[in-house]
């Protein structure tokens, strides 16, 4: 590796560890702001947090290695270029060659972490992530519930009393099950939690309303009435998130779609890192005047393209008539030719 590729890496290096922190502050944002209102008003221990933050790194470099090697590359090959140091390269005898060897190295060295990431540590960081949600879940205490307010901290739970007697006791409660379609009014009703992460909830003298098949609602008196509900809820397995499966679950479940999708994007999203990094080249060198500020804009808008094309086949994935496994690779592939297009105009 000769001078002029050394220098090159060593311009790099720095944007692109700077663009993954950038990028990492705005995924981040709003799962910040969230856990922020959980440690306040929730009580939600602060260490609980701060580990679940980490746990949840590994899936977001994922996302952003391949970004910020673009935003990297763009910056770094602009400030060259209108600087004419790339003019001066050329001069000694630095060839296309030469220029694009560095970043390959860095492309093939990016793409290595990204696939580590992918075959281990995105599916141990989000399942990991998910049991601290599990955790979190127990520290929403019942003694948040006020009267006249809406308590909707249980998932798939709304509570309104108009009484509260106790920290545990309430008169004219109302509670709505909201994917059951069950509706629970009564008179009197008491909250305790028990040793195996749940609640009992006893309902005294009210009635059930219930939704049939047919959309017809039915009422029931009763003098008591008990659930337990619990709290742990797993929430890995109720949304059933290909990302806390292993490359073995993933290809056991590739009959499902969404799984079949996640498996092949863990492998084209690291081939993206090398894609992204060439393309920032290319287009550093045709956007040398514009400086800066504007290559952020420009790769945040590339990003918001790529991640928006993977975010719609994800969630297309068995509802459109593309095959997953070919959907999970669409987004690399039109990257792949906007690549060859802004290489031949860059070379020019």
């Amino acid at each position: 590796m000769n001078l002029v590729q050394k220098y090159i890496i060593k311009e790099i290096i720095p944007f692109f560890l700077i663009g993954n922190l950038f990028f990492m502050f705005l995924l981040l944002m709003e799962r910040m702001v969230t856990l922020a209102d959980l440690f306040f008003s929730k009580n939600v221990p602060l260490f609980l947090l701060i580990e679940t933050i980490i746990y949840l790194l590994p899936s977001i470099f994922y996302m952003t290695i391949p970004i910020a090697g673009l935003l990297a590359t763009l910056i770094s090959f602009s400030r060259l270029s209108a600087d004419s140091e790339l003019i001066a390269m050329k001069a000694i005898g630095a060839s296309n060659k030469t220029l694009i060897k560095p970043l390959i190295f860095i492309g093939i060295f990016a793409g290595l972490i990204n696939l580590a990431m992918g075959l281990y540590f995105v599916e141990k960081g989000s399942t990991l992530a998910y049991n601290n949600l599990n955790k979190i879940v127990e520290n929403i205490s019942i003694k948040d519930l006020r009267a006249n307010e809406i308590y909707e901290q249980i998932p798939g739970i709304l509570l309104f009393v108009k009484n509260k007697i106790s920290d545990t006791a309430f008169d004219d409660m109302i509670m709505i099950q909201t994917k059951e379609k069950l509706i629970i009014n009564a008179a009197h009703a008491k909250i305790t939690p028990t040793d195996n992460r749940s609640m009992e909830m006893l309902f005294y003298n009210g009635t059930f309303t219930m939704e049939d098949k047919q959309g017809k609602l039915s009422t029931v008196g009763f003098e008591n009435m008990s659930i337990n509900l619990p709290l742990n809820i797993n929430i890995a397995k109720a949304v059933n998130s290909p990302m806390t499966m292993s490359i073995g679950q993933l290809i056991e479940n590739s009959d499902n779609p969404k799984a079949q999708f996640e498996l092949h994007k863990r492998f084209s999203t690291p081939l993206s890192a090398i894609v992204m990094i060439l393309f920032g080249f290319s287009l550093g060198v045709f956007l040398s005047r514009s400086g800066k500020s504007f290559g952020i804009l420009i790769s945040i808008g590339l990003a918001f393209l790529y991640n928006a094309l993977m975010l719609y086949f994800e969630n297309s994935a068995g509802s459109i008539p593309i095959n997953p496994a070919l959907s999970a690779w669409i987004p690399l592939f039109i990257f792949i030719l906007l690549l060859i297009y802004s290489l031949k105009r860059s070379f020019k």
